[in-house]
């Protein structure tokens, strides 16, 4: 059975701010370590905001990986406007840390082989 989350008892009509997706990661996080779904229900919930979807959905997707994601966090009482802009924040969230992460082997590749940057 999966943990119900009903946003609007947790962080009010709108889920905002850094401190709203905190609140809403911390109830899922160890849902997710135990292997457990987790259900996030949106009814009455009037507003959604990037911070809330970075601090919420960015540090689920980092932690835990989109496929992990998709298959334990489903979403009730949503808007298929909201659905598209969480998948869409998804998407860009998983490219940005694709992007970063190959910086960094990148970077970790320079400094093995004595490469550095040098005006020329």
């Amino acid at each position: 059975m999966a943990l119900r989350i009903i946003l609007k008892k947790i962080v009010g009509e709108k889920c905002s701010s850094i401190d709203d997706g905190e609140k809403v990661l911390d109830l899922i996080r160890p849902e997710l370590m135990k292997g457990f779904m987790v259900e996030l229900d949106f009814e009455g919930i009037k507003l959604v905001l990037t911070p809330f979807l970075n601090r919420c959905f960015g540090s689920l997707l980092e932690l835990f990986g989109r496929e992990l994601i998709m298959t334990h966090v489903s979403m009730r009482n949503t808007s298929d406007e909201l659905l598209q802009r969480i998948n869409n924040f998804i998407n860009r969230k998983e490219e940005e840390f694709i992007q970063s992460r190959d910086r960094k082997t990148l970077q970790e590749i320079f400094d093995e082989d004595g490469l550095v940057d040098s005006d020329l």
